[in-house]
Formats: C-alpha cells, structure tokens, sequence
C-alpha cells in the first residue's frame, strides 16, 4: 500500500512543483519591475527636492542681497504745526494756524566711509503760484549731499550743506528746542535755516576741538541789507561771489558745547555796480547742561557790512552792523521741560530793532520725540516810533521727529 502512495505522489509532484515555480518567477517579475517604477519616482522627487532647494537657496539669496541693500537706507522726518494768537498794543489782533513745516529725511550708505545724505521739505501746507507770494507755500531741498570719511577723524561733504554757524542752524528738529517758533536771533541774522552748494572738511581732534571749513555759494542780497532775503538756496545760485565759512567748537568738558564761527563774502549782492560789498558774520554760541535737566543755551551774532562809499543813510545810520543775542534758561523734568528766553534784535531797519521775551513749557508723551508745546509771547521795540507795534500773546504747538 506504501508503494502505491509513494508512487501516485511522485506522479503529481512535477507538475505541481513546476506550476508553484512559474507562479514565483511571475511574482519576481512583477517585484523587479514595481521595485524600477519605485527608483525612478525616487530619483524624480530626488530631483525635484534638489530643484526646490536651489530655488529656495537662490531666493535665499535674493532676499538677503535685498536686506542687506536696505539695510543701508535711513528714513526719517520732522515736522510742526503751529497756531499763533498775538495783539498789538495799537491795536489789531492775528490769529493763525500754520503746518509750518513737513520734512521728509533719507539717507544711503555705500559702505563704512561713504554715504549720502538729503532732506526735502514742504512749508506752509503747500505750494500755491499766487501774483503777491502769499500763501504761496515752498517746496525746497534743504540738503543733498555725499560724505566722505578720509580717516576716523576727518571727512569731507560735497553737494547742498547746512552753513555751520549758530545753534539751531543744523539742529532745528521741534523736540530738540524750545518755544513754539525759532528765536529771531538765529532767524533774521544767521539765518536760519542756512543751506548753500559748495564743499566742507571737518575735523575731530582728540582733545574734544572740532574744526570745520567751507566754501559755498554765496548771499544773494538787495542794498537794503535784509540778510534771512539773501538766502539764494542753491536755487540757479549766482556764485559770481563765492562765501567762506569756518568754526571751532569745543566739548571737551562734560556738558558743554562751545562754538565761534566766523562767515565771509566779498560782495553781499552780487553786483558790483551797487555801493554794499563785503559782509562778514560772526558769532558765539555755547550750550552748557548743568546736570539734572538745567541748561542755559547763550548766543551772540554780529553782522558787518561795508561798502564802496559809507556816507549813505545805510551806514551813517548804524543800519550797516547788525546784531543779536539770545540767552536761555530751561529746566527738565522728565517728560516736561520749562524754560524762559529772551532774544535781542538790531537789525538792517528801525522795525528790525526790537527785545523778544518767551516763557513757557514743553511736554514730551512717554518720553518720545514728539513734543507738544505752549508759551507766551511779549515783543518790545527799540523806537518809540513802533511802539503801537509792541506786541503780546501766546503760542502753541506740536513737533515730532523720528
């Protein structure tokens, strides 16, 4: 019986074995070739992962070429709006709001030692074309110039340049002062806001002086010698007359800043068939903080004319030396400062010659640079034949910078 089974077994065995053996090549095949589909999908998203980190990389790359260009751009700004209630006691009252000013800042650095600076600025709200110039508004470039840093303690500035005379001439950004308005010294006699086209090398030395020189386009007056009109703004100058400005400052002690500076052209109108010729400006400022918020800020201008011939009412009546002085005391106290001044004006007219006293406050919200400000107001002139011109009130205002 063991014999029958044994060989009815062997009989089947082939075929069966040879019928499993196909079925395990048929699924070998198919494994190999599910296996080639797999690598050839794994080598499309090998590619497409190597191709979207290249992209990523450049885009990368792109981006960070981008910040690191902005990086090198510095924006900022300034600005004040302003509202004036004044009486004269001859009577006639001005009440007035002006957007005094709007200053747009930006800057670039090429690299360490180079940039370029400018400021544009609207005043008075807009720009209108009206026939007697009221109203009319300015749009100006206040500053537009390239710097130049030869070695860490001297440099060099080329293009429209703020003139480096006074206090305020170069640092008149509203939370930096106070008062409402600019002190009449720096405004009719330096006169600030004094911008020109020309060249300037400064100076730092190790003992805490600063030396500063500069040749700009000059004043552009008339024979009535109102020098803030002469301002030619780098505007199609006429630089027939070039000007020559230099200054000296000292902060070598804590607290102060002290400055002469001295301002000279050849012809003050730029015409040599008028009788007025050379004007030479010069001053002295220091600013002193004492420590706790205390500071006194004191200024002196002289101006000189001089002229072909001197015999004319121009000259014999003083008109030809003009001069200025501000003194001011303030007090800080956190965010709120208070402070009293007073400016003393002898100008090119008897209307030009007069005492101008504020006192008031400035408030600084959280301490930052916006400011609102508040003063009364009290002018006195030197004739009497202006005294219905004596004039009181009070100012106020808003200021910011960033």
């Amino acid at each position: 019986m063991k014999k029958l089974v044994l060989a009815g077994l062997l009989a089947i065995t082939p075929v069966t074995f040879a019928d499993t053996l196909e079925h395990v090549e048929e699924e070998v095949h198919i494994a190999l070739e599910t296996i080639q589909q797999l690598k050839a999908e794994l080598n499309e998203l090998k590619a497409a992962v190597k191709m979207q980190g290249e992209v990523q990389e450049a885009s990368m790359g792109k981006i960070a070429k981008a910040a690191k260009k902005f990086e090198k751009i510095h924006i900022g700004g300034y600005g004040e709006l302003h509202y004036n209630d004044h009486e004269k006691d001859g009577g006639g009252k001005t009440k007035k709001v002006d957007a005094h000013r709007y200053v747009l800042f930006f800057g670039y650095d090429y690299n360490e030692k180079v940039r370029f600076r400018s400021e544009f600025e609207l005043e008075h709200g807009l720009v209108k074309d009206t026939a007697d110039g009221s109203n009319g508004g300015e749009v100006e470039l206040e500053q537009m110039y390239i710097e130049v840093d030869l070695n860490d303690q001297t440099s060099i500035q080329t293009g429209v340049i703020l003139v480096p005379v006074g206090i305020m001439n170069e640092n008149h950004e509203p939370p930096t002062f106070y008062g409402v308005e600019r002190n009449d010294v720096e405004k009719y006699l330096i006169p600030a806001t004094w911008w020109a086209a020309g060249a300037k090398v400064s100076h730092k030395m190790s003992n805490g002086i600063t030396l500063e020189a500069m040749v700009s386009e000059g004043l552009k007056g008339s024979t009535s010698g109102y020098i803030r009109d002469a301002r030619q703004k780098s505007a199609n100058a006429d630089a027939s007359d070039l000007a020559y400005t230099a200054r000296i400052t000292y902060t070598g002690m804590p607290g102060l800043k002290a400055s002469l500076f001295y301002n000279h052209q050849s012809d003050f109108t730029q015409d040599s068939t008028d009788n007025i010729e050379e004007l030479d400006i010069m001053g002295a400022s220091a600013i002193y903080n004492f420590g706790d918020g205390f500071e006194v800020r004191a200024l002196h201008v002289q101006a000189d004319f001089g002229g072909k011939d001197e015999s004319g009412a121009f000259f014999t009546n003083g008109f030809d030396e003009h001069q200025g002085t501000f003194l001011e005391v303030s007090k800080r106290m956190g965010n709120i400062g208070i402070y009293a001044n007073q400016s003393i004006v002898s100008g090119e007219k008897v209307s030009r010659q007069y005492t101008v006293q504020t006192a008031g406050f400035s408030y600084w919200p959280q301490g930052t640079n916006t400011v609102f400000k508040i003063n009364y107001y009290d002018k006195d002139y030197s004739s009497k034949s202006q005294n219905d011109n004596d004039t009181d009130g009070f100012d106020m205002g808003i200021g910011y910078e960033f």
